[in-house]
């Protein structure tokens, strides 16, 4: 018995005519005849009552169509699920925050495409506790991030550590420094990024100013960086962040390196704990050549 047989017979089964049943299978009706009594001489009892005036299921028929149809569908569902296994071998998605926009994806992505080049690579902006809910859900095969890393489940690897600097509209009193320290902004008016989209952003930021001993006067708490740099444009305070935001500046604001202890900001790449796909060994194996980085967990 073949999946071919079942097909016949079913059609036959739901149209209870044999022409009507060739024609839907394009092909002959001698043929269909014979492929059902090959199927009734398989199974060793009759399924159909054919006459010249109609075609009726048996109650062996009746049963043995049910099962028919149930095996039909399983075996089509086996086609898709080997199907999109290769798709999802064939697809690979990369989560990232702006900084890694700039400061790695142009350096490992030319790489990385010659090592993959039929798999397709996905590039998803998103937040970083965005992308660690995605990376769990299989939504992301990876994600370029900040700190913090909430679950036990994700491994990363600890990519650059960038310096903060100090962001100011082009008209304030400061923009004439060259650099600044922490005591210059205690007391300045200060844009803040809400610690639920920045990362560990914020609370960097805050501990520096204790450590310095120094509190500016927060006015505004931004929802993204961009946001931020954007405010400061428009004249409401002055703020810290990473200096690659200056690739964004559209002119209305200035950037000045921090005098004294610089505080940083890491960028990571974080991935799902487990057996890994090859694309996803290719992509680590590329960051690891171009940026010389050891993990850490």
């Amino acid at each position: 018995m073949e999946l071919r047989h079942l097909r016949y017979f079913v059609a036959v089964a739901q149209a209870l005519n044999f022409t009507r049943a060739a024609e839907k299978l394009h092909t002959s009706q001698p043929s269909l005849s014979s492929q059902i009594r090959d199927l009734e001489t398989c199974v060793g009892v009759p399924l159909l009552v054919r006459d010249k005036r109609k075609v009726a299921l048996t109650a062996a028929g009746e049963c043995f169509l049910q099962d028919a149809l149930a095996i039909l569908e399983q075996a089509e569902n086996a086609k898709v699920r080997a199907r999109r296994t290769v798709q999802e071998d064939n697809h690979f998605s990369i989560g990232f925050v702006p900084s890694a926009e700039v400061n790695l994806l142009p350096k490992v992505l030319p790489l990385f495409r010659l090592k993959q080049p039929d798999t397709h690579i996905e590039l998803v902006s998103l937040i970083t506790t965005e992308q660690e809910e995605k990376i769990l859900s299989g939504e992301l095969d990876v994600g370029l991030m900040r700190h913090p890393v909430y679950s036990p489940d994700l491994d990363y690897l600890e990519l650059i550590h960038e310096p903060l600097v100090v962001v100011l509209p082009v008209n304030h009193p400061l923009a004439n420094e060259q650099a600044i320290s922490a005591e210059q902004l205690h007391g300045v008016n200060f844009v803040s990024t809400d610690p639920a989209y920045s990362g560990a952003l914020a609370m960097i930021v805050k501990n520096w100013f204790q450590q310095q001993k120094s509190q500016p006067n927060i006015v505004q708490v931004a929802t993204n960086i961009l946001v931020t740099m954007n405010l400061v444009g428009m004249g409401l305070g002055v703020t810290l962040i990473p200096g690659y935001m200056n690739n964004f500046n559209t002119g209305q604001v200035v950037f000045r390196p921090i005098i004294g202890d610089v505080p940083t900001i890491a960028l990571l790449m974080a991935w799902k704990k487990g057996s890994l796909k090859p694309a996803l060994t290719d992509f680590i194996a590329t960051v690891h050549e171009r940026l010389a980085v050891s993990l850490t967990v």
